[in-house]
């Protein structure tokens, strides 16, 4: 008689499981100057300070709709791997291009800017194909590379950051560079350069820098980032945060940085 009353009552009142928690969207990115970068850098400091226009407007976004807004910094193609193979991990200051279309969710654009090809002295670059048989810099694992690649060049010299591109411009290692255009300006300066000797030439194209984010992100979840990022834009958050980079000053990349690139220990 018990067990028949208690199972009255569990076809009464079923059991339900608890509603599932929604893990909280990993958020990725790499030493990628003036988007998201530490100041000191690793290679100089343990712990430096996170900061970066991107890195900036993604935190401003994630504390609007409950996101911790914690972003771990790892080696540029590391970060792409993470986000492009790993459930519920999203990516700062992504560049989004044809190459890259179908990997990722493209959440939102952060800002747009142009992808320039930069030449040393009396270097044409006029377009492309005026470099094709020199040696030219890229990022590496960027659009940049990709796009290079793809039309078969075959003396790119690629580096793990821009500011190594920008010395070896500057000591005439590389005889053109190809990077967006904000990545260039900065990069040069790093390294002690004046941007007014920079010969920048040809807007390969315009270079669209968003958070991307692994192709399983729900749309509810894309609604929720998209959302905060137009209130950051509606409250002037997003204008005053472009303005403060704009006119940021780098700090010079230390004479004992210049010797190596960065190593990563994973």
């Amino acid at each position: 008689m018990i067990r028949r009353l208690l199972a009255a009552v569990l076809l009464a009142f079923p059991l339900t499981a608890a509603p599932a928690v929604s893990a909280e969207l990993r958020l990725v990115t790499g030493e990628l100057p003036p988007y998201a970068f530490h100041v000191p850098p690793p290679t100089v400091a343990e712990a430096g300070e996170p900061m970066g226009l991107v890195y900036e407007v993604v935190r401003e976004v994630a504390w609007r709709i409950g996101h911790s807004g914690t972003v771990e910094f790892w080696p540029w193609p590391h970060a792409q791997e993470l986000a492009s193979t790993q459930p519920n991990t999203g990516i700062l200051a992504l560049t989004r291009s044809a190459e890259r279309e179908d990997q990722y969710r493209w959440l939102f654009n952060v800002i747009t800017d142009d992808l320039v090809l930069v030449g040393g002295a009396g270097v044409d670059v006029r377009d492309l194909w005026s470099v094709r048989d020199r040696p030219i810099g890229v990022l590496r694992r960027s659009g940049a590379e990709s796009l290079l690649q793809e039309h078969g060049f075959n003396r790119v010299q690629t580096a793990g950051e821009e500011w190594i591109n920008a010395q070896r411009m500057k000591d005439r290692l590389i005889d053109a560079w190809l990077a967006p255009r904000l990545m260039v300006l900065y990069a040069y300066r790093e390294v002690g350069g004046d941007v007014s000797e920079l010969n920048i030439g040809h807007v390969v194209r315009r270079s669209e820098i968003w958070l991307a984010a692994s192709k399983d992100v729900s749309d509810q979840e894309a609604r929720r980032w998209q959302e905060g990022f137009e209130q950051v834009r509606a409250d002037g958050t997003y204008d005053a945060i472009l303005a403060r980079y704009t006119r940021l000053k780098p700090q010079p990349v230390p004479e004992n940085r210049r010797s190596t690139e960065i190593q990563w220990f994973n």
